[in-house]
């Protein structure tokens, strides 16, 4: 995985690229903490170029989440992944985030999960 912060004005973009696993999530934890230090009106979290995404990284969402409403600042995520839209769909905290502007509204996790494969053991 990799960082990156980038300052405009009053807000602030980490983009965000790779997997985030159990190894790395709290880094985005670490840096978004770093960024919420200063006055913002707000912080956004490119998550475009996310390759994988792991309950680790709604973990780690949902405390930047936490620490950004703590502090009165909104908090975006731009064009989030499909891995992180479909995984953050299914633990049912996708509408705890605000999607950016002009991005497409992800699929609910309904609509993402497929029924059920059952797969009988084969008989020889």
């Amino acid at each position: 995985m990799s960082l990156q912060l980038v300052t405009s004005g009053a807000d602030r973009l980490i983009t965000v690229t790779g997997e985030i696993d159990m190894s790395n999530a709290h880094l985005i934890v670490e840096l978004a903490e770093l960024a919420l230090r200063d006055r913002l009106t707000r912080l956004v979290l490119d998550l475009s170029g996310v390759t994988f995404f792991s309950a680790h990284g709604i973990a780690a969402l949902l405390h930047v989440r936490e620490a950004a409403v703590n502090r009165a600042i909104p908090l975006l995520l731009a064009d989030p992944a499909p891995c992180v839209t479909c995984l953050a769909a299914l633990a049912g905290v996708l509408s705890e985030f605000t999607l950016e502007a002009g991005q497409p509204q992800p699929l609910t996790a309904r609509q993402q999960v497929r029924e059920p494969v059952s797969l009988a053991p084969s008989t020889l």
